[in-house]
């Protein structure tokens, strides 16, 4: 009763943040100290577009385990440091059965939780934002959270914004050498222990009632 998440299956997929080093992320730290079934699909330098030849994000929902408890999302701050110059922010559609534009991260993003609403009808789905590293991705003016925002909220897909609930590691230097690994982007073990595993954790918890 004090762990309701023992037991319980996750998969995850994201960018590098979500793939993790060693200790495997948030995911696998999650998965080793609560006593879960986790599937991590996140691969470095994914993106919620499809783009080049990177890892996307977007149509990596058709390869997650189908008998998840928690579908969990995360990505878009790659999409955001490459810019609107090469992945344009876009526009939300006017409803929920329009035609897409998945070459723009509006069009991708809400492809994205669409793709997991309908995949799984009985599933906890969220989306987990990342800490303050990526200008472009970084609240209160960047334009790809706020439509991110914009489009978890349309979709009715709860979300953990540790861009607003995390100190700016990206950016002090002291917190940058201490909880990533020296680029400000990164967490290292500690860096996901302090700030990732807890507010994630919470959050995932919360789903349950």
């Amino acid at each position: 009763s004090s762990n309701p998440l023992a037991g319980k299956i996750a998969t995850f997929t994201g960018d590098s943040i979500c793939a993790g080093g060693e200790e495997g992320g948030y995911a696998g730290i999650i998965r080793t100290d609560y006593g879960m079934t986790v599937e991590n699909l996140g691969v470095y330098d994914g993106t919620v577009v499809e783009w080049q030849d990177k890892f996307c994000i977007s149509e990596s929902i058709a390869d997650m385990r189908s008998d998840a408890d928690f579908v969990i999302l995360e990505g878009g701050g790659n999409d955001a440091d490459w810019g609107p110059q090469y992945i344009p922010v876009g526009t939300l559609t006017s409803g929920y059965n329009d035609t897409l534009d998945t070459t723009t991260f509006a069009g991708a993003f809400e492809y994205m939780l669409k793709s997991a609403i309908n995949k799984f009808s009985s599933a906890k789905i969220g989306y987990i934002f990342v800490h303050k590293c990526v200008a472009n991705f970084d609240a209160p003016n960047g334009a790809y959270h706020s439509m991110a925002i914009a489009a978890l909220e349309k979709w009715g897909i709860p979300y953990c914004d540790l861009n607003v609930m995390v100190p700016p590691l990206g950016y002090i230097s002291d917190l940058s050498s201490t909880y990533t690994r020296g680029d400000g982007i990164h967490p290292n073990e500690l860096g996901y222990r302090t700030f990732y595993v807890p507010k994630i954790v919470a959050f995932m918890q919360s789903m349950l009632t």
